[in-house]
């Protein structure tokens, strides 16, 4: 094989393998949820950002593009292996879904054919342009996005809704900006000029991040001393999760505005803006909070200074934490309390659910937060720590499915001191509670371990896995053999 082909399949090969349960394992255990055709756009969008976005990550541009070789053949050995890895991950896709389903719909075929060309023609074009991966990845998902948007929102206002002829021009318009979008890649690429400056992995335009921190800069002047210097410092990388969440904002009113018309688009609207925004702001708070610093060679040098490594790694955990559970959760909540009547009607009243329901879904939050913090403590970059943190994420699901089925078929009947015979929902939600608190504390005790140290050998990253999902295995475990009788469906 060429050595450039095997040069990008390396890059692209820990994305693809990376990805590859998060296709396999839903579509295979809940096929009518359709959550594999997201895990399809998932997979496609992550190595297409990869295929470029790796190389200013890495600060490797300048090296790709000074070499005595044609940039029109550096282009087509890049597309050519992430074809190859977009096609391969379509074929285990088809595989699942001829298991699940024998008949594949018309429609099916269209969405997993627009899915990885969306990507493949996108993603490039704006990594290139941002010059960073996560940041190329979520335009280019949030492109045909708004393009579809507004071509729904024009089409109901002018009241077509043919949906033969709907079906027809979305895909043409999809299609159109494909093309575009793919000959503004390869002419942006052509033209590109070498870089040597460090690239983060998430981060705004110059100007945009002038402008909104100049204001917070003056705000937060007088609070001075080290470990006021550091939570500043922290708060500094959280830049990107508060623009996330502006975003999030933004079209929560515009799904609101819709409301007052369209019901049932707004709720569509809303809905996937809240799925995403939930699952993604989680992640990005937590592994910015390491892994920028690693990604950048920095994390060795900040162990020297004068603060101590439990005096870094608390500021950072602060503001981490505190980020993604006022962002990723307070948030939401507010905005969804707020403008409720516009969901239901008038005269509903939304109840405060129990204490413990509460526990459980801010610890829930944490939780998601610690195991991308975890997945940083180990990975180089702020998006291989993403991805990490899906892979994570996909095996502590198999551990409860496990679990689950283990106490169903193998061992059924409870353990006497430990089964009940009166469940109730206060008890379900305590249990519930000290499961999440454990799992989120035992995270959190490997994550420190390793922020500490700079090279980790795979032994212990190996035995610290299989002591997390053992840990899931025995909680889940005791939770469902102490709330359900052997006879529970």
């Amino acid at each position: 094989m060429n050595a450039r082909l095997i040069k990008e399949t390396r890059v692209l090969l820990p994305v693809f393998a990376g990805t590859l349960p998060l296709i396999v394992l839903p579509q295979l255990i809940w096929p009518p949820s359709g959550f594999g055709y997201l895990a399809l756009g998932v997979a496609c969008v992550l190595m297409a950002g990869s295929a470029f976005g790796t190389e200013f990550q890495h600060r490797t541009i300048s090296l790709l593009l000074s070499q005595p070789i044609a940039r029109s053949v550096i282009w087509r050995d890049k597309m050519l292996v992430l074809g190859a890895g977009m096609a391969a991950s379509l074929a285990v896709l088809l595989c699942c879904l001829a298991v699940s389903r024998p008949v594949i719909e018309g429609m099916d075929w269209v969405v997993m054919a627009l899915i990885p060309l969306c990507a493949f023609c996108g993603a490039p074009f704006w990594t290139l342009s941002l010059r960073q991966g996560i940041g190329g990845m979520a335009v280019a998902v949030g492109a045909p996005c708004g393009i579809l948007a507004v071509y729904a929102l024009m089409t109901n206002h002018l009241g077509e809704s043919q949906p033969a002829a709907l079906v027809t021009a979305i895909i043409s318009l999809l299609l159109i900006y494909c093309a575009v979008v793919y000959w503004l890649g390869y002419a942006t690429f052509k033209r590109l000029e070498a870089v040597d400056t460090p690239s983060r992995d998430l981060g705004l335009p110059a100007g945009l991040e002038a402008f909104l921190v100049r204001p917070l800069t003056r705000m937060s002047s007088r609070f001075r001393g080290p470990f006021a210097t550091l939570l500043k410092k922290e708060f500094r990388l959280q830049q990107i999760s508060f623009l996330l969440a502006g975003v999030f904002v933004l079209v929560a009113v515009a799904g609101f505005c819709v409301a007052v018309r369209r019901p049932d688009i707004a709720a569509g609207i809303v809905g996937g803006d809240l799925f995403l925004y939930a699952l993604i702001l989680p992640l990005i708070a937590g592994a910015i909070s390491v892994g920028e610093e690693r990604g950048w060679g920095m994390a060795e040098w900040h162990l020297t200074l004068p603060p101590s490594a439990l005096k870094q790694w608390s500021a950072k955990m602060v503001a981490a934490l505190s980020t993604s559970l006022v962002l990723g959760l307070l948030l939401p909540t507010a905005i969804f309390v707020a403008t409720d009547p516009l969901f239901s009607r008038p005269d509903s009243r939304t109840s405060l659910p129990p204490a413990f329901a509460i526990l459980c879904w801010i610890l829930g939050q944490l939780l998601l937060t610690s195991v991308a913090i975890y997945a940083a403590s180990f990975t180089r970059a702020t998006l291989q720590a993403i991805l990490a943190s899906f892979v994570i994420l996909a095996a502590l699901g198999g551990a409860l499915l496990v679990a689950v089925y283990w106490v169903r078929h193998i061992a059924p009947a409870p353990i006497p001191w430990i089964g009940l015979p009166h469940v109730g929902e206060v008890l379900v939600l305590t249990l519930l509670s000290a499961s999440l608190a454990f799992t989120l504390c035992l995270f959190h005790l490997f994550a420190w371990s390793n922020f500490r140290r700079y090279a980790l050998p795979a032994p212990r990253l190996s035995l610290q896995f299989i002591l997390i999902l053992l840990s899931v295995w025995l909680v889940a475990w005791f939770f469902f053999s102490a709330l359900f009788p052997p006879t529970w469906s």
